[in-house]
């Protein structure tokens, strides 16, 4: 049972409730479009997403404990690994193993799901060999590269996911929608810069080279900012799009906590309880914004 409990908590299981954001957009927006969508394909992408993600999660546990990381980073809710692996090494190999079974499911119903989909394969073929070199790449590759540290998650999560859905429930391609898609692809991207501040100096001493690392603190705040604004122009610009009923702008309630967690980054010295609950806002924002839309274009369809 020990065993199981700690493969179990590399998972990271709170953590995949951005899967359910991500795909409660997409469905959100389907229905206000009034586009018949298979209940069948849509299980398939909540399946594909999931495992994707629990790959990505349990891989980057793994490599963390493999380098050692783990062991030298201050641990929050929000950043420093799970702890599972520190406390149970012995379960290392289980977890890899594991994790690329979900890589491996991950594949496999990406193929039902081009079977099924009326979109067009080639296109799906490219988003899906796209989102399997984010997941097995993330940990070992895409962390050495800033910029590419910075875009893998909001790509994985935003516009493979949560675009890629509606492609592959509606068919066809939309640019309101495709705006709107930048909503979770620049606050994933926030996400996980900001649980980047805690670690950067065990980080770099273990390899990583993303943006903290490499511009300092300052810098990588004034990008949360600039990112975070973007996604808010996306939100509102894709509504007005949409046309959208007014009430649907309340959408954008969960993004006024953007401006003081920018204040906490630009500030940050090390990781004060301040901070931390500003993590834990940036984590609900997140969540929230393209969940809180997804119900709302379904209140308004």
């Amino acid at each position: 049972m020990r065993t199981v409990s700690a493969v179990f908590q590399t998972m990271r299981p709170p953590f995949l409730l951005l899967v359910v954001s991500c795909l409660l957009q997409s469905i959100g927006l389907l229905t206000y479009l009034n586009i018949d969508w298979s209940w069948l394909i849509f299980s398939l992408v909540c399946v594909c997403g999931l495992s994707a993600h629990i790959a990505v999660n349990m891989l980057n546990e793994y490599h963390d404990c493999a380098s050692q990381l783990d062991f030298h980073t201050s641990r929050t809710p929000f950043s420093g690994g799970s702890g599972a692996l520190v406390s149970n090494p012995d379960v290392l190999n289980a977890v890899r193993i594991t994790g690329w079974f979900f890589i491996v499911a991950t594949a496999v119903t990406g193929l039902l799901i081009m079977r099924l989909s009326t979109a067009q394969p080639f296109q799906l073929v490219t988003m899906g060999l796209l989102g399997l070199v984010i997941v097995i790449a993330y940990t070992p590759i895409l962390n050495r590269y800033a910029i590419l540290c910075l875009l893998a998650p909001g790509v994985g999560f935003g516009l493979l996911m949560s675009y890629g859905c509606f492609v592959v429930l509606g068919g066809n391609h939309s640019f309101e929608v495709m705006l709107l898609a930048l909503v979770p692809t620049l606050l994933t991207n926030n996400l996980l810069l900001l649980n980047q501040f805690p670690d950067a100096e065990a980080d770099q001493q273990h390899g990583r080279n993303h943006l903290v690392i490499q511009h300092g603190y300052s810098t990588a705040a004034y990008v949360y900012f600039v990112q975070w604004q973007f996604a808010l122009l996306a939100l509102l610009t894709g509504l007005w799009l949409l046309e959208v009923p007014w009430f649907v702008y309340c959408a954008a309630i969960p993004m006024v906590v953007g401006l003081r967690i920018y204040a906490l980054a630009k500030d940050f010295n090390k990781t004060t309880p301040a901070f931390l609950a500003g993590m834990g806002q940036n984590v609900m924002m997140t969540l929230l914004t393209p969940a809180l839309l997804g119900v709302l274009l379904c209140v308004a369809g």
